[in-house]
This record gives C-alpha cells, sequence and structure tokens, in this order.
C-alpha cells in the first residue's frame, strides 16, 4: 500500500524534480557548458566577455567551477545517495525545487552582476540547506560513517563565503590559497567516494571475482588525506608547511596509488562506464604527486599540477559518475551508446591538453587554455543532449525517484 501511495504522489511530482541528480546533474552540466564557453572565449582574446564574470574572469572560473558545478554535482549526488544509504525517501518536490532554485538564481546574479551582498547571501544559503536535508536521514538511521559529508559540505560553504569576501574586498587573503584549500576538500570527497564505489563498480561491470578490502591499506590511504586537508587550514609556520605538506601528499599519492593497483583496471578498458572512472583516480593520484614534486624542487608549474586533478581527476570522476548514477536511478540498463563513449575521449583529450600538452609546449600556453575548455563543453554538451530526456522523464520502471 506505501508502494502505491508513494507512487501517486510521485505521479504529482515533476520527473525533474523526483530526486536530487535530476536537476543538479542536469543544470550544473549545461552550466559548465556556458562558464567553459565564456572561459575560451575569454582565452580567445574576445575581452569583452570579462565584463560579465562577475567583472573578474580569474575568480568567476575558480568560484563557478568549484562550487558552481562541482559543488552542485556533489550536492545532487549526496542527496540521492542517501536514500540508499538510509532507506529513507530522498528529497523531492518543492523543497529540492528551493535548493536547485538557489543555487541557480546564484549563477545567474554572479554571470551578470557586479560583486554584491546580495548574491553572496544567495549563494551561500543552497549548499548548507542541502547539508540539513542530508543529516537528517543520517541522524535518524545513526549511520555515523556518513555523518563527516555535513561538516564536508559546511566547510565548502565557509570556503565558499571566503570567495565573496575577497570579491567584496573584506579580506585580504590571495585567492589562490583559499581555492587550493576548497580544490583539497573536493579532491577529498571525490578520493573516499571513488574507493567506494569504484571497486564494487568494477566487479560488478568487469563479472568478476569482488574486489576485497583491506583495512589497512584503506585506513593508510584515508588518513593521509583528511591530513592533507587539515594541514591546509592550520596556521603552520611556512618554512615548516612546505616541507610537511609535500610529505604528506607524496604519503597520499603513494597509498592511493597502492589502492589503485587493486582495482584490475585492465579488465575495464572494454567497458566505458568503468575506465573513465579508473582514469579520474589514476589523474588525482598524478595530480598530488605533481603538486609535491613542485614544492619540494620548484620543477615543473603549480596549475599544470592543480589541472589534473581539477580536470582530470574531478570532472573526469564527475563525468563518469553522472554518466552510471543518471541511468541506475532512472531503471536503465548501465550501457552507454557512441555518444557518450565520444564524449568520454573528449573529455579525456581536454585533460591531456590542459595538462600534458602544456607541460611539453608551454609557449602555446593560452592554445591549450582555450582549446581544452572547449573540449570540456562539448563533452559535457554530448551529456546534456543525450542525458536531457533520461532526466526529466519517469523511471522506466514506474518506480518512484
Amino acid at each position: 500500500m506505501m508502494q502505491i501511495l508513494d507512487n501517486e504522489k510521485e505521479q504529482r511530482i515533476l520527473p525533474i524534480f523526483r530526486l536530487a541528480f535530476r536537476p543538479f546533474f542536469l543544470g550544473a552540466s549545461l552550466f559548465s557548458v556556458i562558464a567553459m564557453l565564456l572561459w575560451a572565449a575569454f582565452w580567445a582574446g574576445y575581452s569583452n566577455v570579462a565584463n560579465w564574470m562577475y567583472h573578474d574572469p580569474i575568480w568567476w572560473h575558480s568560484h563557478e567551477m568549484l562550487f558552481g558545478f562541482t559543488g552542485a554535482i556533489i550536492i545532487g549526488f549526496l542527496l540521492t545517495a542517501v536514500q540508499n544509504w538510509t532507506g529513507n525517501p530522498g528529497i523531492r518536490g518543492r523543497k529540492l525545487a528551493v535548493i536547485f532554485g538557489l543555487w541557480l538564481i546564484a549563477r545567474v546574479g554572479i554571470l551578470f552582476g557586479s560583486p554584491n551582498l546580495v548574491w553572496m547571501v544567495a549563494d551561500l544559503l543552497w549548499m548548507p540547506l542541502a547539508g540539513y536535508f542530508l543529516a537528517v536521514p543520517i541522524l535518524l538511521r545513526r549511520q555515523w560513517n556518513n555523518l563527516f559529508f555535513v561538516p564536508l559540505i559546511l566547510l565548502l560553504t565557509v570556503l565558499n563565503a571566503a570567495f565573496h569576501a575577497i570579491s567584496l574586498n573584506w579580506l585580504a587573503l590571495p585567492l589562490r590559497s583559499v581555492s587550493f584549500v576548497a580544490i583539497l576538500v573536493i579532491s577529498l570527497i571525490v578520493l573516499v567516494v571513488g574507493g567506494r564505489v569504484i571497486p564494487f563498480f568494477t566487479w560488478r561491470g568487469t563479472q568478476s571475482e569482488p574486489i576485497t578490502r583491506i583495512t589497512w591499506l584503506e585506513r593508510g590511504a584515508l588518513i593521509p588525506t583528511w591530513l592533507l586537508v587539515l594541514h591546509s587550514l592550520l596556521p603552520i609556520p611556512e618554512a615548516v608547511a612546505s616541507y610537511s605538506f609535500s610529505l604528506l601528499l607524496l604519503m597520499t599519492a603513494t597509498m592511493h596509488l597502492l589502492r589503485f593497483l587493486r582495482w584490475r583496471t585492465l579488465s575495464t578498458l572494454r567497458v566505458p562506464l568503468l575506465w573513465l572512472l579508473h582514469f579520474a583516480y589514476l589523474f588525482l593520484i598524478l595530480g598530488l604527486t605533481l603538486l609535491a614534486v613542485v614544492q619540494l624542487t620548484g620543477w615543473g608549474a603549480y596549475s599544470i599540477a592543480l589541472h589534473c586533478l581539477t580536470v582530470g581527476g574531478i570532472g573526469c570522476m564527475i563525468l563518469a559518475m553522472i554518466a552510471r548514477v543518471s541511468l541506475g536511478h532512472t531503471g536503465r540498463e548501465l550501457k552507454i551508446g557512441v555518444m557518450m563513449k565520444v564524449a568520454f575521449v573528449t573529455l579525456v583529450i581536454a585533460t591531456l591538453t590542459r595538462t600534458v600538452f602544456l607541460l611539453l609546449m608551454p609557449e602555446l600556453a593560452v592554445n591549450a587554455y582555450w582549446l581544452s575548455g572547449l573540449l570540456w563543453a562539448l563533452a559535457f554538451s554530448i551529456f546534456c543532449w543525450v542525458y536531457f530526456p533520461v532526466l526529466t522523464s519517469p523511471r522506466v520502471d514506474g518506480r518512484p525517484g
């Protein structure tokens, strides 16, 4: 009877607002296309686009890709996953529409407006509100192992506030420092989620033996990752911080590599929904390693190391995850067609253009910037085209969600 009542209620909700992954995956992906096209135009010489972009293209690109795009994907994923974790219905309908509406208002205001308290307030509301709806079922079910996502969302909100305070000249901190901490927090979330799901997805997708978890290796990978984030938040003297942070980076990268080597990556090459996940995880490891090298030796480029994390690690992980989650949560077969395979390859090329190509040919940096931006936009445009009917239609099996 309860299932019938749930289905009756479900029919009164627009399909796009029946679970959080639907509006946030689609909205964030479409927004990233617009953001990357503007970013590519800026580097291609169309300087007038700076009149949008909060009148500061560097601030806008960093902020909107970290919070506007990645933050929305994280919220969409967590508010969907909590239903599976707890068995409690996920947020939907009007409450979900309010959170998404606040996110959308902030994106429009920050694109077309100027630094203003109004846009700051709008942008600081949607994420803590989502954190509240994430926390409630976790606390009700006492699932303490998933509760840590809530303080991480609050930490991202604090970092978001710092971004806005910088734009309003209220805070005299380097933008680079705040954005770096935000990238570390997001990388932590991606590594935690990736470490949970990639072995499971690999086992199921390749129809092989389960990949067993080794307790000491799991802890050995996660503990230094958490310490990295903590280190970046503490006021440690610079002379000590550089050395200790580099060692933590190397330790984290090494432990995650040992973890990664057990995941049978070669067996995933024939399964597109899997190999991009593995590629992304490997680029997170590579990014952490390059950051350590830059810190210790000064060799290489900080920007390249950072974009190994952001484009290759976070970006590729997002595209692979939202492609799979959207199919699974709408009752569809976990298989993608030619168009999405093209999207996956395109995003990999965007990653290599922004990192390897730039490392080998630094004199062509500007070309690499706008080309990688266009390739990102193409990859996520394909996702929006292919998945629009998936995310805006009811589940094919008739179930709620």
